[in-house]
């Protein structure tokens, strides 16, 4: 009933991101309270990936809010999670949402190679409209032929058409007509301006403040400022849910500004020019009030009013500055949490490793050999494993008559022959403590006893002299494998110990199997 319970939970908790997430690109109105309980639900279930990808979706409303610090953090956060799960899809999700904190700070390099990353790293499974988004948000920083926007954008019309949801097919006509507008092919930006109408008004499908905003640019461009006017205004006049950046408000008021001008109202451009002066400003949004102050400077100009012209060019510059501060400053703020995520990542695998390697010899340790071999029973056990208990032979003795610091020295060059050894022949060796050692081998019972055999042949022929001259170091070792029914790791170390102890009892150095008698190898 709980293992029930706990499915219809996780697939509850899927259901309600995979709306938000997909509803993310169409208005990001409220998104945060809903995206904040999902996390805080996830959280509470142990669904750490569904819990990171909440967190991104409230990263995205806060750098559209111009909250790039807090934003930023949950992305590094969202990271973490997605490298210790190795989590494809949510990594990509990460490098998108880098991708427009980047872009945001002005560094197009970076944006440009986390964009990439956000659709190379993206798997097959992905759905179809997340592989759009993040194909969409190359567009804005291509600038090489091997992948131009012509190409991308016939990939996300046929990814539209796949996912069935009109939506999407708006929003690539949206994209589509405005960067046509803005290499100069009115016409073309014009046909996919008649597109998004007939869509909108075919599916009943509202169009967005950003889709009225592109088609009253292209109605200006086409030299029709009256019908630019009529849209704009509908634009200004939608509702705000319909938003999918915090600023795009005042880009809409920008585009009216420039309408108005056109048409020589230059006193209604002036009042609508300081709507948008105070929308930016109260938003903290540097480069729109930089844009403000450009436009004001052309439209004092306009009137000849050559000394205020100026004087708003000036305030254009120092605009100019403070976005250049600003975005310096998050440049720092992101190089910063990406060095600061690498340094946590690798102290995290360093302790880990500590966590799992013996100190002295640097083979893995009892606990680290114990989740390998049960890692390698964990899907039923291999009938071809063999597991080796090695015990060096009279090593009190080496400790008592020539030190433990000499002690300690046999043990790290016998460490290095099993490592040696051991790697030529595949198989895993660790240090259990003291004088014990294990080694893990998959294949037959008579490869299992020669390499066995060569493991304790390699330690009795090397020269020990140069540490405990006159005093040979050898190896006894126990051999068991799955095959004779030791199943579990405590079972195949249990029946090796008891054949170790075999090899002891006949003499040492010698190697003692399930299917062998005593054998001396002197």
């Amino acid at each position: 009933m709980s293992a029930h319970h706990d499915a219809d939970e996780h697939a509850d908790l899927l259901a309600r991101l995979h709306t938000l997430e997909r509803d993310r690109g169409f208005g990001l109105f409220g998104q945060d309270h809903e995206a904040r309980a999902l996390e805080r639900a996830a959280a509470d279930a142990g669904c750490d990936v569904l819990r990171a990808r909440a967190q991104l979706v409230v990263a995205d409303v806060l750098q559209a809010a111009g909250r790039s610090r807090e934003a930023l953090d949950l992305v590094v956060s969202a990271g973490e999670t997605a490298r210790l799960h190795q989590d494809a899809e949510l990594l990509a999700r990460v490098h998108f949402l880098q991708f427009v904190l980047h872009l945001l700070a002005g560094n197009v390099v970076e944006a440009r190679r986390h964009g990439l990353l956000s659709v190379e790293t993206l798997p097959e499974s992905a759905p179809g409209w997340l592989r759009a988004e993040h194909l969409l948000a190359l567009t804005v920083v291509l600038n090489d032929a091997a992948l131009s926007r012509s190409d991308v954008f016939v990939e996300l019309d046929r990814l539209a058409r796949a996912e069935q949801d009109k939506r999407w097919e708006l929003f690539t006509a949206n994209n589509r007509a405005w960067w046509l507008l803005l290499d100069g092919d009115v016409p073309g930006a014009l046909a996919l301006v008649a597109q998004l109408r007939h869509l909108s008004a075919r599916h009943g499908i509202a169009l967005r403040q950003a889709d009225l905003d592109t088609i009253a640019c292209v109605e200006l461009a086409d030299g029709r400022p009256d019908d630019a006017l009529r849209t704009v205004r509908e634009a200004v006049g939608t509702a705000d849910r319909t938003t999918t950046q915090a600023d795009h408000l005042v880009l809409v008021l920008l585009t009216l500004c420039s309408v108005l001008r056109t048409l020589g109202r230059t006193d209604d451009a002036d009042r609508e020019l300081a709507r948008a002066r105070d929308l930016a400003a109260a938003r903290e949004l540097p480069g729109l009030l930089a844009d403000v102050e450009a436009l004001q400077a052309a439209l004092v100009a306009d009137r000849g009013q050559w000394e205020a012209a100026y004087r708003a060019q000036l305030r254009h510059d120092e605009a100019r500055r403070a976005l250049l501060a600003v975005q310096d400053a998050t440049r720092v703020l992101l190089a910063q949490a990406e060095y600061d995520a690498r340094a946590a990542r690798r102290d995290r695998d360093h302790y880990k490793l500590l966590a799992h390697t013996d100190v002295l010899t640097g083979l893995p340790n009892r606990r680290a050999a114990q989740v390998h071999l049960e890692g390698l029973l964990a899907d039923g056990p291999a009938a071809d494993l063999s597991v080796f208990l090695l015990d060096v032979d009279h090593f009190k003795a080496i400790n008592d008559t020539f030190s433990h610091e000499v002690g300690d020295a046999v043990l790290q060059q016998f460490a290095d022959v099993l490592r040696r050894s051991g790697k030529r022949a595949g198989a895993f060796a660790g240090r259990l403590g003291g004088e014990e050692f294990v080694v893990a081998f998959t294949g037959s019972a008579e490869e299992a006893e020669r390499v066995a055999e060569s493991l304790r042949a390699a330690v009795a022929e090397r020269d020990w002299s140069d540490l405990c001259p006159g005093a040979p170091v050898t190896v006894s070792i126990g051999v068991a494998g799955v095959r004779e029914g030791h199943t579990t790791f405590s079972a195949l170390l249990s029946a090796a110990d008891h054949r170790l102890y075999e090899a002891k009892r006949a003499g040492r150095n010698r190697v003692v199997t399930g299917g062998s008698g005593v054998a001396a190898r002197r």
